[in-house]
């Protein structure tokens, strides 16, 4: 019987102590994570614009669609202070940007140059507060599709042929 008790006395202080070296340990690295730097990450947050679809028409007339949705980076303080957020701003920016485009190569859409399409928007945005307010405009999604590719287009085009 006295060998249970000392060896439950025996496993509570063993418990006590490491517990007491382990929350030692961690109040003392958190001062030495305080002082680091700030990351680039820190204090931004990371907005998604709705989709977007964009015709793209040629001189023969509609080619088919471009669907594009953008993240962008904005300081989470000056965020919560703006009365107009930016969303508005980034896509009407990109679906200008996309629209106007010249010498799309419908054949082969994958040689777009997304980089300069994502700088332009950012750069519009900025004009638009007169500041450096929105850091970076990523691409979260751009597909182009073809008109005859579109949901339905064989059943448009056998109705009109029908009429």
């Amino acid at each position: 019987m006295i060998k249970i008790i000392a060896l439950g006395a025996w496993v509570c202080a063993v418990s006590l102590g490491s517990s007491f070296l382990v929350a030692s340990m961690q109040s003392g690295a958190a001062p030495a994570e305080a002082a680091a730097e700030p990351t680039y990450f820190q204090g931004l947050d990371y907005r998604k614009t709705s989709d977007i679809t964009v015709p793209m028409i040629s001189d023969k007339g509609l080619e088919g669609y471009i669907l594009a949705r953008f993240v962008y980076t904005i300081d989470g303080k000056t965020v919560s202070e703006l009365k107009v957020p930016p969303d508005p701003f980034v896509i009407d920016s990109a679906f200008r940007r996309i629209y106007s485009l010249d010498g799309f190569d419908f054949g082969q859409p994958q040689r777009f140059d997304l980089k300069a399409l994502t700088t332009q928007v950012r750069d519009d945005v900025n004009a638009v507060y007169k500041t450096a307010l929105v850091e970076e405009v990523l691409v979260d999604k751009f597909d182009y599709i073809r008109r005859n590719e579109v949901r339905g287009a064989e059943e448009q085009a056998a109705a009109l042929q029908q009429k």
